[in-house]
Order: C-alpha cells, then sequence, then structure tokens
C-alpha cells in the first residue's frame, strides 16, 4: 500500500507552508513519516480532497504577502510529485471541498480576500473540478452558498450538504443547502437551530449528519449538537451537549460507529480533550484521550485498520509538526516518533473575519 496523503498539510492554518509531507500506512513502516515533492505553489488555508485514482486535489488558499490563490494542483502519490491543473473560476481561501460519488469535486464559499477597509470578498457561491478535463465550471444558482468556514459534506445519496458559513455583512448564517450532481444545482434544505462556523459535520453510518459545536456572530462558542437527516431534510437539535464548547476542533467517525471530537478551542485556551458521540443513544460522553499537543484546525484521519490519525495545528510558537495516533481500544492517544517536518517559515497570517488573528 502506498502512503497516503492526509488531507495534505492538513488545511494548513499554521504559517506559510514549503513542503509537503506523506504519512505511511500503519501497516508499513511503522507509521513512519516520508517527505514528498514540493508544491509548485507555497499555499496555506487551502483546500484538498482525495480523488478516486488516488491523486489528490489542493486547491486555492493563500501565498506570501497574502495573496489569495485561484491556481490548483494535484499530488500523485506513485510519484511523490505535484503537477498544475487548472485553475478556479475565482480565488478563494477558507473554503470547503467535497469528493462527489462521480469523481469530481464541489467547491464551495471562501474569500477571495479583502479590501483596504477589511471588507471580506465572501464567496458564497460553488464550483466544480473535473479530474478527467482537469478544468474548473462555476455553478449557476440563484441561492448564496455556504460562505467562509461553512462545511461540505457527502451523503450516502451523493448528494453534497452544506451548513453554516460567514457572510459579508451577514454574519454567521443559520442556513443549508444541497447539491444535487445528478442536476448540478444547488436547493435550500431545512435550517440548522444555530448559526455556525468553525464547527464539524460528520457523516453517521445510518445516512445522518452530526453537525457540532463552532462558534457563532451572537452566541459565541458552542457546545451545542445537532443532527441533519437527508431523508426528511429537517435538523434535529439534541439535548445532549458536549463537555465544553469547541470550534476549530477535529470530529472522525470511529468504525463501531461512534464519533470522536478532539482539540480545538474552548473558553479561553486550547483543548487538548476529547470526547466520543454515540449516534445510537445521541448522548456525548467523555473520553480519557488526551492529545500530546493542544490542537486547532487539525485532523482527524479514520485508517482503515480502525486507528485515527492526528495531524496539524495552528499552534503558533510551538512546534506544530507532530502526529498522533488514536486507539479506540485503550481510548488514548500516542505520539508517533519521530514526526513530519514541516519546513514552514512562521509569518504572520492574514486577519481573517471569522477569527481572531
Amino acid at each position: 500500500m502506498h502512503p497516503v496523503a492526509s488531507r495534505i498539510l492538513a488545511r494548513g492554518r499554521s504559517a506559510l507552508i514549503l513542503a509537503v509531507l506523506a504519512c505511511a500506512s500503519p501497516a508499513q513502516a511503522g507509521g513512519q513519516f516520508a517527505a514528498v515533492g514540493d508544491m509548485s505553489t507555497p499555499r496555506a488555508l487551502h483546500g484538498a480532497a482525495p480523488l478516486p485514482d488516488g491523486r489528490v486535489l489542493v486547491v486555492g488558499g493563500i501565498a506570501d504577502f497574502g495573496i489569495v490563490l485561484g491556481s490548483a494542483e494535484l499530488f500523485d502519490p506513485a510519484s511523490g510529485a505535484f503537477a498544475a491543473t487548472g485553475a478556479m473560476t475565482v480565488p478563494r481561501w477558507d473554503h470547503a471541498a467535497a469528493l462527489l460519488h462521480d469523481g469530481r469535486v464541489l467547491i464551495v464559499g471562501g474569500s477571495s480576500g479583502a479590501d483596504d477597509d477589511g471588507i471580506s470578498f465572501t464567496q458564497a457561491n460553488g464550483e466544480l473540478y473535473d479530474p478527467l478535463l482537469g478544468t474548473f465550471s462555476a455553478v449557476s444558482s440563484d441561492i448564496e452558498i455556504g460562505g467562509e468556514r461553512a462545511t461540505a459534506t457527502t451523503l450516502a445519496d451523493g448528494r453534497v450538504l452544506v451548513v453554516g458559513g460567514w457572510i459579508q455583512g451577514q454574519g454567521t448564517v443559520a442556513r443549508a443547502q444541497l447539491f444535487d450532481p445528478a442536476s448540478d444545482t444547488f436547493s435550500e434544505t431545512g435550517a440548522p437551530h444555530f448559526a455556525r462556523i468553525v464547527h464539524t459535520a460528520t457523516l453517521l453510518a445510518d445516512g445522518r449528519v452530526l453537525v457540532a459545536g463552532g462558534t457563532s456572530s451572537t452566541g459565541g462558542l458552542l457546545d451545542s449538537a445537532e443532527t441533519y437527516d437527508p431523508g426528511t431534510g429537517r435538523f434535529t437539535l439534541l439535548a445532549s451537549t458536549m463537555s465544553t464548547p469547541r470550534e476549530r476542533h477535529a470530529a472522525a467517525r470511529l468504525a463501531d460507529g461512534r464519533v470522536l471530537i478532539s482539540g480545538g478551542y474552548g473558553p479561553g485556551e486550547r483543548l487538548a480533550s476529547s470526547e466520543r458521540f454515540d449516534p445510537a443513544t445521541g448522548t456525548f460522553s467523555a473520553s480519557a484521550a488526551v492529545l500530546a499537543v493542544a490542537r486547532v484546525d487539525f485532523n482527524l484521519v479514520a485508517l482503515p485498520d480502525g486507528k485515527v490519525f492526528a495531524l496539524g495545528s495552528n499552534q503558533w510558537g510551538i512546534e506544530a509538526g507532530t502526529a498522533e495516533l488514536y486507539d479506540p481500544a485503550a481510548d488514548a492517544f500516542s505520539l508517533i516518533s519521530p514526526g513530519p517536518s514541516t519546513n514552514a517559515t512562521a509569518r504572520a497570517r492574514p486577519c481573517s473575519p471569522t477569527a481572531a488573528c
């Protein structure tokens, strides 16, 4: 099994990233890291999506001097190299990407930067990447789609659920949309109970989507969660809440159907704690698992052997080039050593209207 990229650079919110790393399969080389070729363009706050043929699409983000990128490139795990592909119809950062069942990739939301007064150019729209043609095309829509830091989750039936987002002039929105790849159209669906950004949206084994945590323009940090039922098109607010409010955390569905939620920002601090959601009971319970490094804006990736890989962080002043492995049987994280070497240059990042600088 070839080393697999873990959503390249884990949404790279830490600094200007100059190199990319791949994590070997746990069954190969004891889960060691191996450096791969550099991206053609340094980028952070970008999007990434695995393609059916094993390649990874890396798209948009911010380059040096705060330049918002419309370019995209493909990582080939067979060669360990990146190659340029077509550019998006508009530059974006803080967008979401979702792989469709037909192999195309849906890109939604994000921002194209800001003017001299700090007014964000929110992109409340979507576009599609066709890997056979290597091109992007805009999706026509009469409604606003997502916004900055919205989530996009591919449902079991192939549609994509877009939840929340921040839109210039509106703040955080309590809206959701569905993308239908059969007609390449967006439509409104039931509204979430809370306006959210920097939340998680996890597909459950029964087809529902768990939307948890985040923050709101008016309500601050959220500990609430709700589930979306694609059969009824409605959100249900859960009576059970997370043990602590979290934003910019990560979530992954475990092999037994439960969802692991870890890290993020809590009230006044970065979090290393974890908890688990049981869809059978609709409740959260505390986990004994504690991250070795308190992480925000990172990834949890479920591996074929049932363990969960944790990588990356927006961890200013602390070396974030570390990775950990969660073992559900032990309910514990263990630090992978040696970890990745990110070759990152610490530089000030542009301010975002959805996150503190």
